[in-house]
């Protein structure tokens, strides 16, 4: 718990960390929000603060600020959420390795215990770093649209928009949730990839890539299984797109639920095991 602790301190009071939130928090505004029925013309959430007559945001309840949130988590965030949430743990890591002193601190605190405390420091302030940028975008987001019950909506349409959600308060609570796992989650990689490898710029770009080529595979796969009319099979292929965590936000049958879980406790277990046993062979113990 102590080296838990010293690592949470070292990666949350570091400009990484504020650099995360801040991250976080923009990219949810580039998040597509409104499609134009007339022009076919889609909307970011920036685009629709800046250029769309106020009115429309009371007449039409796309606009209430509880779906814009739902969308705040979409988009781009999929590619640069791996990027975002790195930048704590990498920042902290890098200075200890470059420092030198991470072989005295593996010697006094042993080598399980030194890497355990990395991985549960990165999927904490990764996790963290995320959520804080997105409760700040909803905070803006609730400060510049109606509110969901600002709308006249039937039973069917209120249950349309909360889907599996009994209110708007259960609905926000498990976005959050979902949005704190989401970045958690997405730290895996760079956490993995840190331990054979010192270069701050691979540790986050090389999650990069390979999420963007993830999330390109599982399209053309879907595209395929649409084009065979296997639909079976392109319904369960949307489980496993880089951000189908905050698909927990709304789902509730084990049914669906099941291949995410698989998919995404799958990416914890590899990074977290492939780190140890990579560190623990190494000789420089990581310097």
């Amino acid at each position: 718990m102590k080296a838990l602790k010293c690592d949470l301190n070292k990666s949350i009071l570091n400009i990484g960390y504020v650099g995360a939130v801040l991250l976080t928090t923009l990219l949810c505004f580039t998040a597509k929000a409104y499609t134009d029925p007339n022009t076919a013309k889609i909307y970011t959430v920036f685009e629709c603060i800046a250029k769309l007559d106020k009115q429309l945001f009371a007449d039409d309840y796309s606009f209430s600020s509880y779906l814009i949130f739902a969308k705040g988590m979409s988009g781009y965030m999929a590619m640069f959420l791996p990027i975002i949430a790195a930048f704590p743990f990498m920042t902290a890591f890098c200075a200890e390795r470059n420092g030198g002193s991470m072989r005295f601190t593996i010697t006094r605190t042993g080598g399980l215990r030194y890497y355990l405390s990395k991985f549960c420091s990165a999927f904490l302030c990764g996790g963290s770093a995320v959520l804080f940028g997105y409760i700040i975008f909803g905070v803006i987001v609730r400060i510049i649209f109606p509110s969901l019950s600002q709308y006249e909506l039937s039973a069917d349409d209120l249950s349309f928009v909360l889907v599996n959600n009994k209110n708007e308060l259960i609905g926000v609570l498990r976005y959050m949730l979902s949005a704190f796992l989401y970045g958690a989650i997405s730290t895996m990689p760079a956490l993995f990839i840190s331990s054979f490898c010192k270069n701050p710029y691979l540790i986050t770009c090389v999650p990069f890539m390979v999420t963007y080529m993830w999330q390109i595979t599982v399209q053309k796969l879907i595209a395929n299984s649409m084009m065979k009319e296997d639909f079976d099979r392109a319904s369960i292929l949307e489980n496993f797109y880089p951000n189908s965590i905050m698909n927990l936000s709304y789902y509730t049958a084990f049914a669906d639920t099941k291949y995410i879980l698989f998919f995404n406790f799958g990416i914890i277990l590899f990074s977290v095991i492939g780190f140890i046993v990579i560190m623990n062979m190494r000789l420089d113990k990581g310097v």
